[in-house]
C-alpha cells in the first residue's frame, strides 16, 4: 500500500470514529431524556442503522441521511430537540455537515 493510500485510510478511519462518537453522544443524551417509548424505540433503531452504515467500507450517505432524518423527525415530534437543545442539535449538525447534500432535510429540521 502506498503512503498516500495509507494516509487516506487513516483519515477515513479517524472520520468514521469521530462520526460514530457523535452517534454515541446522541445516544447518551437520549438515555437521560424522558421520552415516550415510541420515540425511544425509533431513536435507538435509527441510531443503530446509521452506525452500521457508517462502519461499512464505503458508507452510503443517502442511507445514513435517511436514518438520521427519521431520527430527527421523531425527536422533533416528541419535543426532545427543543428540550435538549444543542446537546442533540450539535452532533446532528456535525453529522449533517459530513453527509452534505443528502442531509438538507436534517438541517431544515434543526433550523
Amino acid at each position: 500500500m502506498s503512503n498516500a493510500t495509507e494516509q487516506q485510510a487513516g483519515t477515513t478511519n479517524e472520520a468514521t470514529g469521530w462520526l460514530v462518537a457523535e452517534l454515541h453522544r446522541i445516544r447518551q443524551v437520549l438515555d437521560v431524556l424522558p421520552l415516550p417509548d415510541e420515540t425511544t424505540t425509533v431513536a435507538h433503531r435509527e441510531l443503530g442503522v446509521a452506525e452500521i452504515a457508517l462502519l461499512e467500507a464505503d458508507p452510503d450517505r443517502e442511507r445514513i441521511a435517511g436514518s438520521l432524518e427519521r431520527l430527527t423527525l421523531a425527536l422533533a415530534g416528541s419535543g426532545a430537540l427543543d428540550h435538549a437543545g444543542q446537546a442533540l442539535a450539535g452532533p446532528l449538525g456535525h453529522l449533517a455537515d459530513w453527509l452534505g447534500e443528502p442531509a438538507q432535510p436534517i438541517r431544515r429540521l434543526l433550523a
